[in-house]
């Protein structure tokens, strides 16, 4: 079945009508595709008020406060928050109403930061809100008489303002006097004097209680204290409990500023920001802080290591920001612009990552860089192999027992996945057969001599020797490399050709002659996904296609400067944890770059899809063996890195070991915790290998 005819076939069927639009349709079908990336999130806005209420209550702004606004506010995390946050920020608007009250005509700021102090000591369950007529300077509890019954209903009565009262002054009249507020001498006395050391201490609260996404609630009010708060006329903002709102006979109107009733609200991790969730978006933190102290700190103040570790983990957000990026653009776009652009920035991030570890090995002339790039290959192969899978099969099995899906669909890349080692490590195996054995250290051994023996002589003269370090080497005596020139090498560039050959063809197959071949599987999670996408609606993509190439490129960028950063201090790393070339490279430099993956794989074994999750894994190591390492050994042509292709005997039994454990958990269909903890068992007991294998000394930082 060709493309045209997948589409046109069933166009009546329900499963094509129920998505909303073509892009999320198209990112459905991409996932089913061989050489796309798999993508679990939406890419496509959906209309709050469509989700749940829950989420609508998470972006429901701070001044249009979610009714009934009668409830509990006596919580232990209210508590603790009065006691790490609320007496401090209390204290300080209490020392800047002193000082406002010294300046004398500050005086009616002083009563402001008071009402503030009170409000900041214990926020929840008041309102902070605008009246038109100025209240006395002494504020009193009495002006505080409508019920919330009321509050009800005069908020129904608008979106877009709040209504407390009726109104008394035009917007004309508000208008003008917001302006005189910018003429008085104290309101400069106020932004000169108070308003920094606020903004300050503002600022350091909005910056911990987002990053700790939880406690957003907090950020919020800090933030609209921020925005608008410092800039009201002190005399039109007034402070009331949720249970009683300011009036008197005159019916004043008002509009409510911020309102809260909680510290925590622990489903804002669901929470996003421009379409990313809010966790991943505050990873964004770890690149700026890389960025600041790897390039700034010319003179070394800062640890190597606290460096290296920055960049690493600001490489996530970035991976997963390119991936978004990737996923809307083929979405939005035909199969071989999405084939074309998952060939290329698919992979740009090991690439990137390599290159550079290389580059800076060529500068130091070091053979540890190289061995760092190898072990971090071996190790995304071991990560998608067992660790990703292991993942998904135990989450999913957890939820749902036992999870069914057609081996027939992972057909394509589990062929590929055996061209794929077969291809990477031909020249390994072809070096352990043909090339030299290198040893540090050999000494002579003297012949062993039976007691009873009455020779003393050994009648054909042979002599023992006992060494110790060996490996496998690619040159003979005295650094002969006629052997890796006239067979290895010729062997690593005929593979390197051969292997983007074979992920060009999977790419004809899935997608052009046997297209239909995913159709099944295709149309159940159509089906699947139906209901859902008929309670929310979608609308455009979240991100245009300038936007996502702007993203991408952006991404590219930064990832190069941290990987930089972290070549650069990568040998202090290791040098300071007392640990293996071998181990930071198939953890750390392997693990990390994946973690969007594991992430994809998680979110579809949740949604009884674990089939997409293996896909996820074997799709991330053929991309490794058939794209990344033929990339690799052709930079290395160009700009000769000293990058030999020939990897050690531990990685290559793992991996092999780890393709044939990973084939036969697939047989049957089904899988199930035991399968998964097995798996992470395993790739466990490879990782603990690594971490007690030791380095080589030719190889060592």
């Amino acid at each position: 079945m060709t493309n045209n005819e997948f589409h046109t076939s069933h166009s009546t069927d329900e499963a094509f009508i129920i998505v909303p639009n073509d892009v999320e349709a198209h990112r459905i079908t991409n996932n089913y595709l061989f050489g796309f990336k798999k993508w679990k999130s939406h890419i496509s806005t959906r209309p709050v008020e469509n989700r749940s209420e829950i989420v609508q209550n998470l972006y429901s702004d701070v001044n249009k406060p979610s009714l009934p606004v009668r409830v509990s506010t006596l919580r232990p995390t209210n508590v603790i928050y009065v006691l790490l946050i609320g007496w401090w920020l209390a204290l300080v608007y209490v020392i800047a109403s002193v000082v406002m009250f010294l300046t004398y005509f500050g005086r009616s700021y002083g009563f402001f930061c008071m009402k503030m102090a009170r409000y900041f000591l214990w926020p929840f369950g008041y309102f902070v809100h605008l009246v038109d007529t100025p209240p006395p300077l002494e504020h009193s509890d009495e002006v505080c008489e409508v019920t919330a019954s009321q509050l009800s209903d005069n908020y129904q009565e608008s979106d877009e303002r709040t209504s407390l009262l009726s109104n008394s002054f035009s917007a004309q009249q508000l208008s003008r006097e917001r302006w005189r507020y910018w003429t008085k001498p104290k309101t400069y006395l106020w932004l000169i004097i108070a308003v920094p050391v606020l903004f300050v201490c503002h600022s350091v609260i909005v910056i911990i209680t987002w990053l700790l996404v939880v406690t957003i609630p907090i950020a919020k009010i800090n933030i609209k204290t921020i925005q608008k708060l410092f800039f009201l006329p002190p005399e039109q903002v007034d402070v009331c409990n949720s249970n009683v709102m300011p009036t008197n006979s005159k019916k004043q109107n008002g509009e409510i500023i911020m309102y809260t009733h909680q510290s925590v609200n622990i489903y804002y991790y669901k929470y996003a920001v421009d379409g990313m969730n809010v966790i991943l978006v505050n990873l964004l933190l770890f690149v700026i802080a890389a960025l600041v102290l790897g390039l700034a700190d010319t003179q070394e103040k800062i640890s190597p290591v606290v460096k290296c570790l920055m960049a690493l983990f600001g490489i996530v957000p970035l991976t997963y920001y390119i991936g978004a990026g990737i996923t809307s653009i083929s979405a939005q776009s035909s199969f071989a612009v999405g084939a074309l652009l998952n060939a290329t920035f698919g992979s740009i991030v090991e690439v990137i990552l390599y290159v550079i570890t290389l580059k800076k090995g060529q500068e130091q002339n070091s053979a540890c860089y190289p061995e760092l790039v190898k072990s971090a290959v071996a190790g995304t192969i071991l990560a998608t192999m067992l660790l990703i899978p292991g993942l998904c099969m135990v989450i999913g099995g957890l939820k749902y027992q036992t999870q069914r899906f057609n081996p027939r669909s992972t057909s394509v890349g589990a062929s590929l996945l055996f061209v794929s080692v077969a291809g990477v490590f031909a020249p390994t195996l072809f070096s352990a057969i043909y090339g030299d054995l290198h040893c540090s250290k050999c000494e002579k051994v003297e012949p062993w001599i039976p007691i009873n023996s009455t020779s003393s002589t050994i009648s054909n003269g042979s002599v023992g020797m006992q060494c110790s370090e060996c490996s496998q080497s690619l040159f003979g005596l005295d650094g002969d490399t006629t052997l890796y020139d006239n067979h290895i090498q010729p062997l690593v560039y005929t593979c390197a050709l051969l292997l983007p050959i074979s992920y060009f063809i999977g790419l004809i197959f899935s997608m052009k002659t046997h297209f239909g071949h995913v159709y099944h599987d295709f149309y159940n999670q159509m089906a699947e996904e139906g209901s859902s996408h008929r309670s929310h609606q979608h609308g455009s993509p979240q991100w245009s296609r300038l936007k996502c190439i702007f993203i991408l490129f952006a991404s590219t960028a930064l990832i190069s400067l941290l990987a930089d950063i972290m070549a650069n201090n990568i040998q202090p790393l290791m040098q300071s944890l007392h640990m293996s070339e071998y181990f930071i490279g198939v953890t750390l430099i392997a693990v990390l770059p994946e973690l969007p993956e594991i992430v994809n794989g998680i979110q579809f074994a949740l949604q009884n899809n674990v089939a997409m999750g293996i896909e996820i894994a074997m799709n991330t190591a053929i991309q490794c063996c058939l794209l990344q390492v033929p990339i690799l050994i052709l930079i290395d042509l160009i700009y000769s890195f000293k990058l030999y292709m020939i990897f050690s005997d531990v990685h290559m039994f793992s991996v092999i070991f780890s393709v044939i454990v990973m084939n036969y958990t697939l047989q049957d269909g089904r899988s199930n915790y035991f399968q998964g903890s097995a798996l992470l068992l395993i790739y466990l007991v490879l990782m603990a290998m690594y971490f007690f294998t030791p380095t080589p000394k030719l190889v060592q930082c």
